[in-house]
């Protein structure tokens, strides 16, 4: 790779892993490179749920503001729900004692375009968009070729972040195996104008006859109301009208009345967790890494919780002056970070099930559960701790 364009990272994918690396990178002033497949927008129906915790690191890393400019709004909590609206379960932040006691939620593509601004400030950043990019193993570990603007360009960079999806041609090329589960039933998403006014804009989750039914707040007075679908019912929904929609919302959940959603996006749902992160001079990042049930809504909020350990690994051991100092930062942030990753990975997975599997009589010990929580002021307050993200 004689002729190879050089940079000190090198980072595959432009969805929420990728730019938030270049975004938590751009104070070093590294040669950061991001290559990214697609030069459409991200999909919009796609996580857009911060957790206060995460909020420290978008302030540290200087885009909170630039949430904001773009739109973001604050949610105080969550509630789970009767079918009637009876609350089982809340779940403020605002009393915690805790930086930002908000959720800030964005639409998915926002928050990307927010990390590449703030990215962007780094005069050292590079964004090669639209364009694929190939692994290539060297003699010291991984560089790529990217073919971009109609020419083929080998790169070599210090450290190669692949953040290019569960089914990563860089971790397979790297040899690293994955475990992997597919559920059964696919998560369908719809989108509403709002029919309650919540000053507080919280997650209301429902146990329904039907299975557990997310309504999330949207930015500008909408919602975004999430539920496992079998596949034999995928078509009837999917050819509802809005007021069809909304007649069988509204015989689940009588506190819906009024609601006309539209189909947004039927997802099916797979968990994957990568056996290893890091291979010589490359790392895993996002669903590259591990991919999430995404009743929890955690996705995001995980993958930059990696992000975030691992360049203050890179930047305080000056991990790319040399491969050996590099392979010893990956290793010794796999060792610290993955295994609580796997223990969070594995209680999502049984949360998942428990939503997958659509068993009204499950669905009753999930409502349980949590009427035992917010019976009991200290495991209601740890709850609380948790999901802030802490």
């Amino acid at each position: 790779m004689s002729d190879a364009q050089e940079f000190d990272v090198a980072i595959i994918g432009g969805g929420i892993a990728g730019p938030a690396m270049a975004c938590a990178l751009a104070p070093t002033g590294w040669r950061v490179l991001l290559v990214e497949r697609s030069a459409e927008p991200l999909d919009t129906a796609r996580g857009d749920h911060l957790q206060p915790k995460t909020c420290e690191w978008l302030a540290e890393w200087g885009v909170l503001d630039d949430m904001w400019a773009l739109g973001a709004e604050k949610r105080l909590g969550a509630r789970y729900l009767t079918p009637d609206g009876e609350v089982v379960l809340h779940v403020p932040v605002e009393q915690l004692d805790i930086p930002h006691r908000y959720f800030l939620y964005l639409n998915h593509e926002l928050i990307s375009q927010a990390l590449l601004t703030a990215a962007a400030r780094n005069p050292h950043f590079s964004v090669w968009r639209p364009a694929s990019a190939r692994p290539l193993e060297i003699a010291d570990g991984f560089g790529l070729t990217a073919e971009h603007a109609g020419e083929v360009k080998p790169v070599r960079a210090a450290l190669v972040v692949a953040a290019d999806g569960r089914t990563s041609r860089f971790r397979r090329a790297a040899g690293i195996s994955a475990d992997t589960y597919a559920y059964r039933n696919p998560m369908l998403t719809m989108f509403a104008p709002r029919t309650l006014d919540d000053p507080r804009n919280e997650v209301r989750a429902y146990f329904s006859p039907a299975g557990v039914i997310s309504v999330v707040p949207r930015t500008g007075g909408g919602w975004k109301i999430g539920l496992p679908v079998p596949p034999a019912e995928l078509a009837r929904w999917k050819q509802a009208t809005p007021e069809e929609l909304g007649r069988q919302l509204e015989q689940w959940l009588p506190e819906l009345a009024g609601v006309r959603p539209e189909v947004s996006g039927v997802y099916p749902i797979t968990r994957m967790n990568a056996a290893r992160w890091a291979e010589r001079n490359l790392v895993l990042l996002g669903d590259a890494c591990n991919t999430l049930h995404p009743g929890r809504s955690q996705g995001m909020n995980v993958a930059m919780r990696a992000v975030h350990r691992l360049v203050q690994l890179l930047v305080a051991n000056d991990a790319i002056a040399s491969p050996a100092a590099l392979r010893d930062v990956l290793a010794a942030y796999e060792a610290e970070v993955k295994p609580p990753m796997d223990a969070r990975l594995a209680d999502n997975h049984e949360r998942g099930l428990e939503m997958d599997r659509l068993d009204p009589e499950e669905t009753a010990q999930m409502r349980a559960r949590l009427a035992a929580v917010a019976a009991d002021a200290e495991l209601h307050r740890r709850y609380c701790v948790a999901a802030a993200g802490y």
